[in-house]
Parts: C-alpha cells; sequence; structure tokens
C-alpha cells in the first residue's frame, strides 16, 4: 500500500471529519475499500491491514464523529447521526470515481454497518463483517467480553452496562435528558496519556435498537463474515451456528488469530482476495 494520509471531509452539518486514507502503491485503484472501527479505533491495527490487505484497492478508514479530533469528543449532536455521516462519506467516496465500494466493519463498526443498510441497503456493492459485535443481548459474545484488561489480549474498554442498560429504559420512555452520560471507557488513541469516555447517545447510536429476524435482507448475497478462533470477544462457533440456523449462511473461521489481530491475518487477507476477485 501507498502512503498514510490525513483527509477531511464534509458532513450534511458542514462540519469536518476526518479519515486515513492509504492509496494502492501501484496508483489509484478502482476499488474504494471503506473500514469502519469498532468501538476503539484500533489505528496500529489497521495500519497494518493496509499491508496486508491483497487486493487491489484503496483503503479508507473514516474517523468516526465523537473519537476525531476536530469535533466535540465522546458524544454526537443527535442519536443516529452516525447513520448520516456514513450516508454522506460514501457518497463522498463515490465522487472520487470508484467503480466498486467494499463496505467493511470490525467489532462494533459492524453494528454500523447493520444500521446504515437497513435503510440503505443497495448503497455499496460488497459488505464484509470482522470479528462483529452486532448487538450486545446476542447470545454470542463471551461472559466478560466488555472487561478485556486481561494482559493476554490487547482489547482494552470498560462498558458500563447497567448504566446504559437504565439511560436506555428512560430514552425508551422518552426521556432523553441524560443520553450525555459517560457509559463507556476507552483508551484515547489520539491521546497517548489519556482516556476518552463515550456518551449513552453516541454508544446507542452504533447499534439497532432490535436485532430483526430477517437482518440481512436485500444483501445476503454480498456479505462475507470472519472471526478468529482465538476471539476474545466473540464465540466463533457461537456465532457461526446462529449464522446458520437463523440465516443459512456460513461464517468463515480463521485459525490462530484473535479479535484485533484478525485484520492482518495472512488467512483471512486471502479468504478476503478470493472473495473479491
Amino acid at each position: 500500500m501507498g502512503q498514510e494520509h490525513w483527509l477531511t471531509y464534509r458532513g450534511r452539518d458542514f462540519a469536518k471529519l476526518q479519515y486515513a486514507y492509504f492509496e494502492h502503491s501501484k496508483g489509484k485503484q478502482k476499488t474504494a475499500f471503506i473500514m469502519i472501527h469498532g468501538i476503539t479505533a484500533e489505528l496500529e491495527h489497521h495500519k497494518e491491514m493496509v499491508d496486508a490487505l491483497q487486493v487491489n484497492a484503496d483503503l479508507f478508514l473514516p474517523i468516526l464523529r465523537g473519537y476525531d479530533r476536530l469535533n466535540k469528543r465522546g458524544d454526537l449532536d443527535y442519536f443516529a447521526q452516525y447513520d448520516d455521516d456514513l450516508l454522506d462519506f460514501i457518497h463522498y467516496v463515490e465522487k472520487l470515481g470508484y467503480d466498486r465500494i467494499v463496505l467493511a466493519g470490525h467489532s462494533m463498526g459492524c453494528a454500523n454497518i447493520l444500521r446504515l443498510l437497513k435503510n440503505n441497503p443497495e448503497v455499496v456493492d460488497r459488505i464484509l463483517f470482522i470479528s462483529p459485535f452486532f448487538h450486545p443481548t446476542l447470545p454470542v459474545y463471551r461472559d466478560d467480553a466488555t472487561e478485556q484488561f486481561k494482559p493476554e489480549t490487547d482489547v482494552h474498554y470498560t462498558v458500563y452496562s447497567k448504566k446504559a442498560g437504565l439511560l436506555m429504559t428512560l430514552y425508551k420512555l422518552n426521556i432523553p435528558h441524560f443520553s450525555h452520560k459517560t457509559v463507556a471507557e476507552i483508551p484515547d488513541e489520539f491521546d497517548a496519556q489519556g482516556v476518552l469516555s463515550l456518551s449513552f447517545r453516541l454508544l446507542a447510536s452504533r447499534f439497532l435498537e432490535k436485532l430483526p429476524p430477517d437482518l440481512f435482507e436485500g444483501y445476503s448475497d454480498r456479505i462475507k463474515t470472519l472471526v478468529g478462533a482465538d476471539d476474545e470477544v466473540v464465540d466463533a462457533e457461537a456465532l457461526a451456528s446462529w449464522y446458520k440456523d437463523s440465516f443459512d449462511l456460513e461464517v468463515e473461521i480463521i485459525p490462530d488469530t484473535d479479535h484485533n489481530r484478525i485484520l492482518h491475518d495472512e488467512e483471512a487477507h486471502r479468504s478476503i482476495a478470493r472473495w473479491l476477485s
């Protein structure tokens, strides 16, 4: 891949939003690969992903609003603002002249994609889910998935689940006045010494309120899902069973890799390249 460039685009509210752009080493390609990050941006893992990518594509990594350095940090202006931002970004990339757009999500980024595709199933050509964290109520995640400060893993964040549940109850009762309250803390990747607090409004805007039974309707023939056999957050076998039983779809389990390292796993990228060929 080519050199890393940090650029901006304008959202519909005229805010400047950041993204990292990696042009292919052979020059601009016809395929754009848009990567939506998880609860943490995992910049270092995504940079390694750029080198591991085996498809002829230019890679775009938008830094979601609230995580970036140019806007209010840790919060959004309104619920569902991410849906607008991501749709705006896809249209922005389309105008750059790409023939094909692949929309990929990692971890919680997959939940953002589900929200976007619910009302815009045809907005991209292919959809890739990597280590998907679709919804906190889905029974395919490990019991300690929100407490990953163990030394053997590099998945680092804390979610205050009970507080988030209480705020969701208030929100459903049309009492949104506390939606700015913190429900998660993550390492601040733009400040090595800091911790970034995420609001209920921000976190809730990343998920569908409820997963429908026809979750992938309108694009099931265009998705691919990968998960590591050693994933610390997702129970790979449970996810594969849920896919098969609920949608008659397959999950590809990549051996000897985990929740984040799958982003630059060689076998995972060989599989992605075959899928996109």
